[in-house]
């Protein structure tokens, strides 16, 4: 991302310190970032603060950054299979709650400095310590209709709340309380241009279906073998995405290309389909691309997203990965989840939920 915009004549509010907190994978990251840029770009001074994994990220986007969590992202393979329960558990035990003594800390040293309003996920426990001592503008905020589900037993105050996802994506039993703006996406401007390698093989053939398992799976051999005999069986082009490259198969055929790294917000946009775990970031990119969605959901809210996209008509869940085959061709092949799809990216045509994000913001009290 750039440096910060001047703010244009629409937007009058005097500028404010606001930070920005949120925790877990890449997709808890992003949302974020959008919306720090929307704010730079009112005028707004922001800090960031969130795994120190990410500082790279968010300080080559033009942010000042804080570390609340050094916590090197677990590995939950085993746990992911056997018990999905006692894995989100375990992140809620050993990444969340350590998180929360340097969140409240972070949060009062810039408050002690001047006034500031503080955008936090309902994962950053620490704001609502911070919340607890001193008096400063709160909202919190849900990526998911399933985070507010689980964010309903927790005891603090949450100050304002905010849902970062649509009503027509499903609503949940207290939405009515909670304002809803749909999915922020960084502005398409700032998102990195595609490799020239992967255009090169956009190019020359036929839309590929992408294949990506989420960050937190680290051992993912036998998703990206099955893939790849999946796609040499339907005679379809791939392209498989993890940064964990020891887990691609030795030898890909010229139909398949692997990368570390691609932005979905770019990607989506030109492929035929989409097999992934179920995140709501990866949910929300694909619903924008109007493409099909085959999710293996795994834990915390990926099976409730899963079970919002198959009832608007525009994925399938499967529950073991040898189904992945068939319910691909099924997917591909239905005019149904195309028409579908093309009515749920209709969706995000003249809505603008940053500016939305923004003037909640701003409004904080």
């Amino acid at each position: 991302m750039p440096a910060a915009a001047t703010p244009t004549s629409r937007y009058k509010q005097i500028a404010m310190k606001f930070l920005v907190v949120t925790l877990g994978s890449i997709g808890d990251l992003m949302p974020f970032l959008a919306i720090g840029d929307a704010l730079r770009q009112r005028g707004h001074q922001v800090v960031i603060a969130s795994n120190a994994g990410y500082a790279a990220l968010v300080r080559g986007s033009g942010f000042e950054f804080g570390i609340v969590s050094d916590r090197p992202q677990l590995a939950l393979d085993d746990l992911l299979e056997s018990d999905p329960r006692e894995a989100w558990k375990r992140v809620w035990d050993e990444v969340f709650v350590p998180a929360a003594g340097p969140t409240r800390d972070f949060i009062a040293h810039h408050a002690q400095a001047g006034p500031c309003k503080v955008i936090a996920s309902w994962t950053a426990l620490g704001a609502r310590l911070a919340k607890q001592e001193r008096e400063f503008p709160l909202c919190t905020a849900y990526l998911s209709p399933h985070a507010v589900h689980e964010d309903s037993d927790l005891s603090g105050p949450h100050g304002e709340r905010i849902g970062l996802f649509p009503s027509w994506f499903g609503p949940v039993d207290d939405m009515s309380k909670i304002p809803l703006t749909g999915f922020p996406m960084v502005d398409d401007a700032l998102v990195p241009a595609l490799p020239p390698p992967l255009e090169t093989f956009l190019r020359d053939g036929p839309a590929p279906v992408i294949f990506t398992p989420g960050s937190f799976m680290r051992r993912s051999e036998a998703f990206f073998r099955e893939a790849m005999a999946t796609c040499e069986r339907q005679g379809l082009r791939a392209v498989f995405l993890t940064p964990h490259g020891d887990q691609i198969p030795q030898t890909l055929p010229p139909t398949i290309r692997h990368f570390k790294f691609v932005s979905l917000q770019r990607l989506a946009g030109h492929a035929a389909a989409l097999v992934h775990h179920g995140g709501i970031g990866t949910c929300a990119q694909a619903l924008r691309a109007g493409i099909p969605q085959l999710i293996t959901p795994v834990f915390f809210d990926q099976p409730d997203n899963a079970a919002r996209v198959e009832a608007l008509g525009v994925g399938r869940r499967v529950s073991a990965r040898a189904e992945v085959g068939d319910r691909l061709a099924g997917l591909l092949a239905s005019q149904s989840v195309r028409d579908s799809c093309a009515a749920i990216r209709a969706h995000f045509t003249g809505t603008d939920p940053l500016g939305q994000i923004c003037d909640i913001a701003e409004a904080l009290r």
